[in-house]
């Protein structure tokens, strides 16, 4: 970023302390990418749990207007516009951010994130994404000094993986007084509209890392770090791969914790055994070589492959004592559409942000900045069902 652009960004910003300013007054959250399919959820939950204005923008124009006007009739109130911004293109990036009050980053464009932060700080606006690609914090804390001088407030790892473990860990913490061990696991299938929507599952592939923490230390994870776990009804017995989340880094620290990790089911057969080992081995051979073609051959598998059971399994497990006895905790949360549960959590965490009790300067993950009471009380307001076992 040029001296340039950093000077114009803190004249549109200057530093200030504390909570941003005019938290009780309407804002304008734009919806960069607002027409994919995550995004029309997230678009149409955030009018009908905020009081925002919403901007649908992205560089098809006629999709954001089509979105815009589909949600006028839908939510009451007229809050809904929309406009061309193409992440590519910084000058349509500036036009489109003047005024609002955030941007939210729900496109596939891994490739321009920091540009897209960049443009935002410039327009004096809050930012949030959620995407999974782990490489975009280090990409935004490279800017945190000067979005804390300049008193905006970025979040990042929203929605739920990344997004939740964190807080349903921390959430739990209520039943210890020592908090041994706490683990996520994770099973989803849904139909997916487009290659485009899984590019960033795709470009994993070339730089997949796992980790758990165990023996006061954090290590990498492998084969025989795999479980076999039982979702219950929906999904049934699965194998589960160990992940890598930044946002779990932080928590035995944080907790005292002795073991942490989290794991995700498989999708099936044909995409676990032949495509994601045909992607990993190309992309050993160039990065990114075949991306189109995984993805599509992997939407494929997944939509004809994936069994009739849709949505997602979130289960929660820990041990530790309380008063001297051993205490397990168990949450399960589900929803019938992946979708859904992603946008959910994210409305959840800009309702806390729109109220102040997150809208501080800096750069956050949601994990850890948002109240986990009042995002699982929303979560289930807002039609996720969690369950909740003590023993």
């Amino acid at each position: 970023m040029t001296a340039d652009h950093w000077a114009r960004s803190n004249a549109l910003a200057p530093p200030r302390a504390g909570r941003l300013k005019d938290e009780s007054m309407p804002k304008t959250i734009l919806v960069l990418g607002g027409y994919g399919a995550t995004g029309k959820v997230l678009c149409k939950r955030l009018l009908e749990e905020t009081d925002v204005s919403l901007i649908v923008a992205g560089r098809r124009a006629d999709k954001a207007k089509l979105l815009a006007e589909a949600l006028n009739r839908d939510c009451p109130g007229e809050r809904a516009t929309s406009v061309y911004a193409d992440a590519s293109d910084r000058q349509s990036l500036a036009k489109a951010f003047a005024g609002v009050s955030m941007v939210l980053d729900a496109t596939a464009a891994i490739p321009h994130v920091r540009a897209i932060a960049e443009e935002t700080l410039f327009a004096g606006a809050d930012f949030l994404d959620f995407h999974f690609e782990q490489k975009i914090l280090p990409l935004l804390q490279d800017l945190e000094p000067s979005i804390r001088a300049a008193g905006r407030c970025f979040i990042t790892q929203a929605g739920f993986h990344p997004g939740l473990p964190a807080p349903f860990i921390r959430y739990a913490a209520r039943f210890f007084d020592s908090y041994r061990f706490a683990a996520i696991f994770m099973a989803m299938n849904q139909e997916i509209e487009k290659a485009e929507s899984i590019y960033e599952l795709v470009d994993m592939l070339a730089d997949y890392k796992a980790d758990i923490f165990e023996n006061g230390a954090w290590r990498t994870a492998g084969a025989t770090d795999v479980k076999t776990f039982d979702f219950g009804a929906r999904f049934g017995i699965r194998v589960c791969y160990p992940l890598q989340l930044v946002e779990m880094h932080a928590l035995p620290g944080m907790l005292h914790l002795e073991q942490t990790g989290i794991y995700v089911a498989g999708f099936n057969w044909l995409v676990d055994n032949f495509v994601i080992p045909l992607g990993m081995l190309l992309f050993r051979i160039r990065p990114g070589f075949g991306r189109k073609a995984i993805a599509n051959l992997m939407l494929w598998g997944m939509n004809s492959f994936g069994g009739a059971r849709r949505g997602v399994t979130f289960v929660f497990q820990a041990e530790g004592e309380k008063s001297g006895q051993n205490v397990r905790v168990k949450i399960v949360a589900e929803h019938d559409d992946t979708y859904a549960f992603t946008a959910i959590p994210v409305v959840a965490c800009v309702r806390q942000y729109l109220d102040g009790a997150i809208a501080k300067p800096g750069l956050w993950m949601m994990g850890h900045t948002v109240e986990p009471d009042r995002l699982i009380a929303d979560l289930t307001r807002m039609g996720i069902a969690i369950h909740t076992e003590v023993c």
